[in-house]
């Protein structure tokens, strides 16, 4: 690159006040198990120009806008956040892009808002945490919000969030630290296993943290998809028999054995091709992930060309920031192209309106 700032940064979060202050209200004072930071434009631009970023297409992290099931304060606060990033683009022009918040998991308000982000707001794409009272993406109740990602072509970006269960572990570790990366990890699963990835070919995803654990795991669901496949003798054609009934009565699925239903999810959703055929069409940003541990392995899964530039600023201090670029710049599986691609030209095919020469 020349000395024009041409990164693109699709992992950069903002924390304004309004948030925080609506938050507090709420007695949450932290996100993933560290206190929210402070952030302010300035200073975030101050640290991308430090850094040669020239755009960063901000978002809301976990904790996000949804808490003690409280809908009507997840609607308020998505469409006050959502202003906010519409705001900030008004105010600085190719200098920021956004991803909406929607009040998932009220599909309802969550398509409204949608509509709002989308069609008022002019946003660049849609945030959504990898589970939701529980319940992971690919969880058929969220399929009316995919049908319509899928019709507008979306792009959305997957953040990690708690995972359930989280208040009953005793490792004494924030989530941050590694637990995040296992929950993306179940939801990219989950949207596969239930076939979002194959009924909405249309949208882009874009998985923070190099995926997660994804690429590691990738193999070891395939053998698992693999074992499925072969499944013979009564059990199968007993399943693939509640199968055809199933389609036209879903809801009696519910009450099949376990493994039966793992078996007719797979065979419909993700066989014959595999689990990796639909990972090599995901994204992966390398927000604290600009390491030859996590390189190496993202590699044997997917292109330099499904590979976007991603810092997490600002819950990633300022520090983490130049770290990441230099993680990039080190690697030796990179060459210049890759990382050309890595930094600019993939952000660019994912965002064109950010085109710095128009």
């Amino acid at each position: 690159m020349d000395g024009t700032p041409k990164r693109i940064d699709v992992h950069h979060h903002i924390v304004p006040k309004e948030y925080v202050d609506r938050l507090s209200k709420k007695g949450v004072t932290k996100g993933l198990g560290v206190p929210l930071p402070h952030w302010n434009v300035q200073k975030a631009l101050e640290v991308m120009d430090l850094n040669g970023i020239a755009t960063s297409v901000v978002s809301i992290s976990a904790p996000g806008v949804y808490f003690e099931k409280d809908l009507q304060f997840a609607k308020e606060l998505s469409r006050q956040t959502n202003e906010i990033c519409a705001r900030l683009i008004v105010d600085h022009p190719h200098r920021f892009g956004a991803f909406a918040t929607l009040p998932v998991p009220d599909v309802d308000a969550a398509l409204e808002e949608l509509q709002y982000a989308f069609n008022v707001l002019k946003l660049d794409g849609i945030i959504l945490l990898s589970n939701y009272d529980g319940y992971y993406l690919g969880d058929p109740r969220f399929d009316r919000l995919f049908a319509e990602l899928n019709r507008r072509k979306a792009v959305v970006f997957i953040h990690p969030t708690t995972p359930p269960g989280m208040e009953a572990s005793h490792l004494g570790l924030p989530e941050a630290m590694m637990d995040v990366c296992f929950d993306t990890t179940r939801t990219v699963f989950s949207l596969i296993v239930n076939g979002v990835t194959k009924n909405y070919p249309d949208i882009r995803f874009i998985l923070a943290h190099a995926g997660g654990t994804v690429p590691y795991i990738a193999a070891r669901v395939g053998v698992t998809a693999a074992l499925l496949a072969d499944v013979k003798g009564a059990g199968a054609a007993i399943a693939d028999g509640i199968g055809l009934v199933t389609s036209a009565i879903p809801k009696l699925e519910e009450k099949m054995p376990e493994t039966l239903s793992y078996y007719l999810r797979f065979k419909k959703n993700v066989l014959p091709e595999g689990p990796d055929f639909y990972l090599k069409r995901l994204y992966y940003d390398t927000a604290l992930s600009a390491s030859p541990h996590a390189f190496a392995s993202l590699q044997t899964l997917v292109e330099s060309s499904h590979i976007v530039f991603g810092t997490d600023y600002v819950f990633a201090t300022q520090a983490a920031v130049p770290a990441t670029i230099q993680g990039i710049q080190d690697y030796a599986g990179f060459t210049a192209r890759d990382r050309e691609a890595i930094e600019h030209e993939n952000g660019m095919g994912l965002f064109p309106r950010l085109n710095m020469s128009s």
